[in-house]
């Protein structure tokens, strides 16, 4: 109110003022002197209140002009047509200043309210950048809600009538303002604005009540409450993803804490399992019986084994040796080390001019004795080695005749703890052979299965020459 009163009163004064003055100098200043200074109080109003107070201020100098300074004195009477012009002259150019300076201060209000949003805008960012996302997404929540009243985030919709509620399933359906001050469902209390931009499917929505004053919204706000909710998103997004950062840190930990506990578990067995195996040899020559508790514990050695090449394959800690070497006598080795159930063969068809290979000795061993190992646990007869070179690789298989892989598992089966659901390999632990994969990968060897022409599997190992 006391702007609109200065608005009009400020230039009033200023023309009293101008009529005072131009009484006062008209004989030494003239006529079109005078009628300048009329524009003064016009500019002014103009200026500072708009078009009202500058048409004001032009009707009020024109007619002091006229009433004090053009003869008739003290009179509206216009004497002679220049006296009319210049009165006209006066309210055209008051009309054209007012017009000017209103767009002018429209133009500055525009820009005012540009900057006012982008530093709103700025401000929700600045609070969302800092501390933890959830406390950071409540304290921008509570800064949007002091400017522009009740806001809701949390997707609950208690509270809401039908038609709150039908607005913002619309919203959350189709992506897009709806509710009050939007042009669907207006009639709502509240308006819904989508978290996350259209087309992300199901959208999370920010609730925002009509004004406690009960007017509506206009557009343009519901425009840049757009924005805020976007932003509010990004927040809600933050939260996200620090949750799935945590759960994933959580499972690494608890990964690793379990890798731990089973190598240190096999390597305090490894010890005492080996005086047993050493003493069941020992027994086994003199007592036949004792083979077969001797067969048990070499296979639970084998399987600490396992256990602790698992931990360094996935810690990464393997660091490979390689050397040439002979794939017939890693062969003769790696048979010695396996013993052979009752109504089983074993044995190797490699040839004698086959090149030698680059590999690390020990984890090569290992390999070959988990495929022999895999082949006598599903071989129907037998079990043989081969080899051939194949360009400037070497192709080292192990098959059997027993029941084979079938095309779909073939990828799967040299995951950790695979099973082949339906067939008969679901014996041993289930590492095996992810072991051959991972022992493979660190010698820059590939590692495959396919069909043998025994009738079972063949795995072959695909190394340099």
């Amino acid at each position: 109110m006391w702007r609109m009163l200065t608005s009009y009163g400020v230039p009033l004064l200023g023309i009293a003022l101008v009529t005072w003055i131009s009484s006062a100098m008209l004989a030494q200043w003239g006529l079109a002197s005078a009628a300048l200074l009329f524009l003064l109080p016009v500019l002014l109003g103009a200026a500072r209140g708009g078009l009202g107070p500058g048409l004001l201020a032009a009707l009020a100098g024109a007619g002091a002009y006229n009433f004090f300074l053009l003869p008739p004195y003290f009179s509206f009477h216009v004497h002679g047509p220049d006296h009319a012009v210049s009165v006209l002259v006066l309210v055209l150019v008051a009309l054209v200043t007012s017009r000017l300076a209103t767009r002018l201060r429209e133009r500055e209000e525009e820009a005012n309210a540009r900057a006012a949003i982008s530093e709103e805008l700025a401000q929700i960012s600045r609070l969302l950048a800092k501390g933890s996302p959830v406390e950071a997404l409540e304290r921008a929540r509570a800064y949007v809600a002091g400017i522009y009243g009740a806001l809701r985030i949390d997707g609950a919709q208690d509270g809401f009538s039908s038609l709150d509620q039908a607005a913002a399933a619309w919203a959350m359906h189709n992506g897009d303002a709806t509710g009050h001050g939007t042009g669907v469902m207006a009639a709502a209390e509240w308006t819904f604005l989508p978290l996350s931009p259209k087309g992300r499917g199901n959208h999370a929505l920010m609730a925002l009540a009509r004004p406690a004053n009960g007017q509506t919204r206009p557009m343009v706000q519901i425009e840049h409450m757009a924005q805020v909710a976007l932003l509010l998103g990004q927040g809600c997004d933050r939260i996200a993803l620090d949750e799935e950062r945590r759960a994933r840190e959580t499972l690494a930990e608890s990964d690793r804490l379990r890798r731990t506990f089973l190598a240190s578990l096999a390597h305090d067995f490894r010890t005492p399992l080996t005086v047993i195996t050493g003493q069941l040899e020992a027994l086994a020559q003199r007592s036949p019986e004792a083979g077969e508790a001797l067969n048990a514990a070499r296979r639970l050695e084998r399987t600490m084994s396992d256990l602790i090449a698992a931990a360094r394959i996935e810690e990464g800690s393997l660091r490979p040796q390689t050397e040439s070497l002979d794939l017939i006598d890693a062969a003769d080795a790696a048979c010695a080390a396996v013993a052979v159930p009752d109504g089983l063969s074993l044995g190797h068809t490699i040839p004698a001019d086959l090149p030698f290979v680059r590999a690390d000795a020990v984890l090569l061993h290992h390999v070959l004795i988990n495929l022999i190992d895999n082949a006598l646990g599903h071989a129907a007869s037998r079990v043989v080695l081969g080899a051939r070179a194949d360009g400037a690789q070497v192709a080292l298989w192990v098959e059997d005749d027993g029941p084979g892989v079938p095309p779909a598992e073939r990828a799967r089966i040299f995951e950790r703890f695979a099973r082949i659901e339906g067939g008969d390999r679901t014996k041993g632990s289930g590492l095996g052979l992810a072991i051959v994969r991972g022992f493979a990968d660190a010698m820059g060897m590939e590692a495959s299965v396919e069909d043998s022409p025994l009738g079972g599997a063949r795995f072959i190992i695909r190394m340099g020459a």
